[in-house]
C-alpha cells in the first residue's frame, strides 16, 4: 500500500465546500520574501497540505505516517460527517458532537508551525532529560556500555523524540479536557446568504474567546455562507440582518489570523487579504515561560513559577 505524503492541514472535505461549478478554489498565498498575494485556481486536494507534515522520522518507513493513517485521516472523516449534519441542520449525536469539537481543536495545532513547535520542544525535553541524567550513567555504566546515555539512548531508540512528539500532538487533541467543554456549548449554523461578501478561510481559521472566559465562543467558516458558532449560551441564535456585517468581522478575524494561505470562492476579496493577512498576533502553544518550565522539570529541577 503507497503510503500517503500530502498530509492536508486544511483538509479537502474542508476546503470543497469553497469550489466552484469548475470543481476549484481560489488559493491566495502569502509570498514572504516578496511581500505581496499571489491568487490562483486550485482543486482542494492541490492545497492547504504539507508534505510528510506528520511523518515520524526514524522509524520504519511502514510506520512512518502513522500519524496520519491512524490518527488524522480517521479524525477527518469523523468531522467531514459531522459537518454535513451541521449544514443541513441536522441533530448530531454525542459521538459526532466530540468529533467536531475534536476537528475545531486540531485546527489550533495541525499547521506546519504548530507541528514544526511540538517536534522540537519534545526533542528539547529529551535532551535535557538526557543530560540530567549524564552524571548517573557516567557512575553506574559497564565497561561494555556507550560512554555517555545520549548515545546510549540514539542507538536504542532513535526515533523516540519523534514518536513521542507524534503522541503528544495526537493527545492533546483527542484529549484534551478543553473537547466535552466545547461539545457541551451551544451549537449554531448563522446562514449568511444574506450576505454582500462571501466568507474566507485562512491557514489559521478559527476564531475564539477562550473557555475560561464567562463570554467564550469558537467561531468557524463552514463554506462561504456557513458560519458556525459555538457559545456557552444561545446568543448567536437569535435571528440576525446584518449578515454583510458578519460576513465581513468574520473574515478580519479569519484572515488575520493567517499566516501564509487564504481561500476563498475566488480572488474578488484580494485587497482585503492583501491589508489584513497576518495581522493579529501569531497564537502560541506554549510560552516562553511555560515552555522553561517544563524543560526545568525534564531537568530534575523545581519550576520557577511552581508548575
Amino acid at each position: 500500500m503507497e503510503l500517503p505524503r500530502k498530509h492536508h492541514y486544511k483538509p479537502v472535505f474542508f476546503l470543497s465546500r469553497w469550489a466552484g461549478k469548475d470543481g476549484q478554489l481560489c488559493e491566495m498565498k502569502l509570498i514572504k520574501d516578496k511581500g505581496k498575494i499571489v491568487p490562483r485556481r486550485r482543486h482542494p486536494a492541490g492545497t492547504g497540505y504539507v508534505k510528510d507534515l506528520y511523518r515520524t522520522d526514524g522509524v520504519p518507513e511502514e510506520i512512518s505516517q502513522i500519524l496520519e493513517t491512524n490518527f488524522m485521516s480517521p479524525l477527518d472523516n469523523d468531522a467531514a460527517n459531522a459537518l454535513n449534519k451541521i449544514a443541513s441542520d441536522q441533530p448530531l449525536d454525542a459521538d459526532e458532537r466530540i468529533a467536531w469539537a475534536r476537528f475545531m481543536l486540531s485546527l489550533l495545532y495541525r499547521n506546519r508551525e504548530g507541528v514544526e513547535f511540538i517536534k522540537a520542544h519534545m526533542a528539547d525535553i529529551r535532551r535535557e532529560a538526557t543530560l540530567a541524567l549524564e552524571p548517573d550513567w557516567a557512575a553506574q555504566r559497564g565497561a561494555l556500555d556507550a560512554p555517555t546515555l545520549a548515545e546510549a539512548s540514539a542507538a536504542r531508540e532513535p526515533a523516540a523524540a519523534a514518536k513521542s512528539a507524534a503522541n503528544m500532538l495526537a493527545d492533546i487533541i483527542a484529549n484534551s479536557r478543553a473537547v466535552p467543554d466545547i461539545a457541551a456549548m451551544h451549537w449554531t449554523r448563522i446562514d449568511l446568504r444574506g450576505s454582500k461578501v462571501p466568507l474566507l478561510t485562512s491557514d489559521r481559521p478559527l476564531a475564539f474567546v477562550g473557555l475560561s472566559d464567562p463570554r467564550a465562543y469558537m467561531a468557524l467558516p463552514m463554506g462561504p455562507y456557513d458560519l458556525f458558532v459555538a457559545a456557552r449560551d444561545d446568543r448567536f441564535s437569535k435571528p440576525r440582518t446584518d449578515a454583510t456585517e458578519i460576513a465581513r468581522r468574520m473574515n478580519t478575524d479569519v484572515v488575520s489570523l493567517g499566516r501564509r494561505f487564504v481561500w476563498g470562492v475566488d480572488d474578488a476579496q484580494l485587497d482585503f487579504v492583501r491589508t489584513w493577512i497576518g495581522a493579529a498576533p501569531d497564537r502560541v502553544i506554549l510560552t516562553e515561560a511555560q515552555r522553561q518550565n517544563i524543560l526545568a522539570i525534564g531537568r530534575g529541577l523545581q519550576p520557577a513559577d511552581g508548575l
